[in-house]
C-alpha cells in the first residue's frame, strides 16, 4: 500500500509555481511596544548551568537577557514572523501543549520577542540533536546522515530507548499533526527539544520556535504559499523534504502516519476539524499589545488558511 501512496505522491508532485507573490503586511505602533535599554547580555558562566545547554549552542544565539530578575532570551523579529509565532503558540495551548510564553518588546530600538527561560531547576534539556547526550546509542544526526532523519525512525528509536513512553510518543505525533495544520516548516532537529525530570522520565520540553507557520515570512503573510506542506522533517520517506508530496492533493506525510498511528492521528484531526480558531485570529492584536495591525484581507485569508486545514483533515480522516 504504501509504495502506491509513494509513486503516486511522485506523479503529483506540485512545484509551487504559483505566479506572482503577494503579500498581506502587519504593522507595527510603536508607541505600544514596551522599550527596554541599557540591557546586557547574561555570560554562559551566570546561565549556561541553569540553561542546562551547551557552550557552543549558547554563544549561537547569546541573546539572553535578565529583565526584572528574570532570565529571558530576545528574539530579534520586526515582521509577519511574530504572527506565525503567536497564532502557533495559541493554537498548541488549545491542544494541550506548554509553550514558550511571549511578549512584544523593543531592546535597544529593535523590536522582537522576549520570552522567560523555560527550562525548569533540576531538570535536563536536549534537542533531538543533542539527544545522544542522554542515550549515547540514539546517534548524533550531525555525525550520521542528517538528511535521512525521519519522524518514524525518531518514534522508533526513542521507543528502543525509552521503552513504554506511551505519553512521549503521543505527544510527538500531536505535535507533527498540528506542524502541519499551522502550516510550521521550522521544526527541524535543533527545535524538537525534550526535557528529563528528576524522575528520568523524557517528555517534550516546552514549544519553542514556532514563527515559520500560518504563511508568515519576513515580507509578509504570503498569501501564495505552497499549500502543501514541506516539513523539516518528513515522515517516512527522505524524499519528502525536497518537495511536496501528495495523495489525490492531500498530505503524503499526514496520510502516512494516520496509516501507521489510527488512533492518535484521527484524535487530533478530530479535534482540529471541531476547533474554532477564528477567536485567536481575532484576538492576536491583543495577544501582540495593541501594537500589531493587520489588514483586513490578511485576517480573511487566515480565516480562510485554516477553513482550508480542516477541510483538508476532514478529507484525510474520511
Amino acid at each position: 500500500m504504501w509504495y502506491n501512496w509513494k509513486e503516486e505522491s511522485r506523479k503529483r508532485k506540485n512545484n509551487g509555481s504559483l505566479g506572482e507573490r503577494m503579500y498581506y503586511n502587519i504593522t507595527f505602533n510603536k508607541k505600544r511596544i514596551a522599550e527596554l535599554n541599557g540591557l546586557k547580555k547574561v555570560t554562559y558562566a551566570e546561565a549556561g548551568k541553569l540553561l542546562g545547554i551547551d557552550r557552543e549552542h549558547f554563544d549561537e544565539k547569546n541573546n539572553w537577557y535578565k529583565v526584572n530578575g528574570v532570565l529571558q532570551y530576545f528574539k530579534q523579529r520586526g515582521d509577519a514572523r511574530v504572527l506565525g509565532e503567536f497564532l502557533s503558540d495559541s493554537v498548541l495551548h488549545m491542544h494541550g501543549f506548554e509553550t514558550a510564553s511571549y511578549r512584544l518588546v523593543s531592546m535597544d530600538g529593535a523590536t522582537g520577542l522576549l520570552s522567560p527561560n523555560i527550562h525548569r531547576d533540576g531538570y535536563k534539556y536536549e534537542s533531538l540533536a543533542t539527544l545522544h547526550r542522554l542515550y549515547p546509542q540514539f546517534g548524533n544526526p550531525y555525525y550520521t546522515a542528517s538528511t535521512s532523519v525521519t519522524l518514524k525512525k525518531i518514534i522508533e528509536l526513542i521507543e528502543s530507548v525509552t521503552p513504554n513512553n506511551q505519553e512521549l510518543k503521543t505527544q510527538i505525533i500531536r505535535k507533527y499533526v498540528i506542524d502541519w495544520f499551522t502550516h510550521q516548516l521550522d521544526n527541524n532537529i535543533r527545535n524538537l527539544t525534550f526535557e528529563q525530570g528528576p524522575d528520568g522520565k523524557l517528555r517534550l520540553a516546552p514549544i519553542i520556535d514556532s514563527e515559520s507557520s500560518f504563511a508568515a515570512t519576513k515580507n509578509g503573510i504570503d498569501s501564495k504559499y505552497n499549500k502543501i506542506w514541506v516539513p523539516a522533517i518528513p515522515f517516512d520517506d527522505p524524499e519528502f523534504r525536497t518537495g511536496p508530496m501528495t495523495l489525490d492533493g492531500l498530505d503524503a506525510n499526514i496520510i502516512s502516519l494516520l496509516w501507521e498511528y489510527p488512533e492518535i492521528v484521527k484524535g487530533i484531526l478530530d479535534e482540529i476539524i471541531n476547533n474554532n480558531y477564528t477567536p485567536i485570529i481575532n484576538e492576536f492584536q491583543k495577544r501582540a499589545g495593541g501594537a500589531v495591525g493587520i489588514e483586513s484581507e490578511g485576517i480573511d485569508f487566515l480565516k480562510r488558511f485554516v477553513e482550508a486545514k480542516q477541510e483538508e483533515a476532514s478529507k484525510i480522516v474520511r
